[in-house]
């Protein structure tokens, strides 16, 4: 089977580095998945937390797109609640101007932080959760350049030759109907999902709407990988992006990327140990001989080529080693 590969980059921070070490990081990650011949990479969002050293997807994603010749590379992805439709148009068409068939303007309905951090993006009020797909509606509409509530307004720059892919990011039903019903991506993050949600691929290609932004439906899955010179070493190096997603599910910001050793003590004296376990055995892994076969059965279980890997490790020789095994 020939897979779609792509990158995911939270930007993570370990422990004794900082936000700096981080991006440098991010950046030569980018150039290496260009040469090795990765379909994108894409770039989340988080606000106020010490884990991820990215507010800002748009501007990362910029930065490497003038650094990088072939890979797509996109948001992955910015959060409606926290800005204004139209301004997200605004810069959107300016990337997929600058850099045309390249921008994938990836967005999503999670807050991106803690209530502290969603408040102080929204002024300090709380932001209206029930408007997210009309959100949705006025950036296509701005993006096509079609009339919006019978105004005149438009987004520059105007009469762009090519527009940006949308992908819609999400982990449920709801969200794979909504980028159906706007003919867009979906993209869905098995690695946060509870189950495996195996009848959602099925679910958006049925109720994908042709005559939306896009004519073609385009699923994908976010899935959380590592790969080590045998699988124990695997599981362990693994250790510190679960321990995130850990604190994720238990509604508390996420902290740097601690070494395997701190996690493993932590979990040993924690009741959180089961839980860990579960997030654990999500994650794909395997050695450079095994991990192939173990991406397509993933492809095969959604009914897609199209993957996007995630891997956070300590160190950062070990996410190197993970992405290059993982393409051939």
């Amino acid at each position: 089977m020939e897979l779609k590969l792509s990158i995911l980059d939270q930007t993570p921070i370990m422990k004794g580095g900082d936000a700096a070490l981080a991006l440098k990081n991010s950046m030569t990650l980018a150039k290496m998945a260009d040469e090795l011949g990765y379909h994108s990479i894409l770039y989340s969002e988080h606000h106020g937390v010490e884990a991820y050293g990215s507010s800002s997807p748009e501007i990362l994603a910029a930065t490497v797109l003038a650094n990088t010749k072939n890979i797509k590379v996109g948001t992955g992805g910015i959060m409606l609640r926290n800005y204004s439709a139209f301004k997200i148009a605004e810069w959107a068409k300016m990337l997929a101007t600058f850099y045309p068939d390249r921008f994938i303007l990836g967005l999503g309905k999670a807050p991106g932080g803690l209530k502290d951090a969603v408040l102080a993006l929204n002024g300090h009020k709380l932001p209206i959760l029930n408007n997210i797909n009309e959100k949705l509606e006025e950036i296509i509409a701005y993006l096509k350049e079609q009339n919006y509530k019978d105004t005149d307004l438009f987004a520059q720059p105007s009469h762009v030759s090519t527009l940006p892919e949308i992908t819609w990011l999400g982990s449920g039903e709801n969200s794979a109907k909504e980028a159906a019903k706007y003919g867009i991506s979906y993209s869905m993050a098995d690695f946060i999902a509870d189950g495996s949600n195996t009848e959602i691929q099925k679910i958006y290609q049925e109720e994908f709407n042709q005559s939306g932004y896009r004519n073609q439906p385009s699923f994908q899955v976010a899935i959380s990988v590592s790969v080590a010179e045998t699988p124990e070493q695997a599981r362990y190096n693994a250790f510190g992006m679960v321990y995130q997603f850990l604190e994720s599910r238990k509604i508390l910001a996420p902290s740097v990327l601690k070494p395997s050793e701190e996690v493993e003590a932590l979990i040993n004296e924690s009741e959180d140990q089961v839980l860990f376990n579960t997030l654990l055995d999500k994650v794909v892994m395997g050695t450079p001989d095994t991990i192939q076969s173990k991406l397509e059965e993933k492809a095969l279980q959604y009914g897609t080529h199209d993957l996007v890997l995630l891997s956070n490790m300590f160190r950062e020789e070990d996410r190197i080693f993970t992405y290059e095994s993982l393409i051939k």
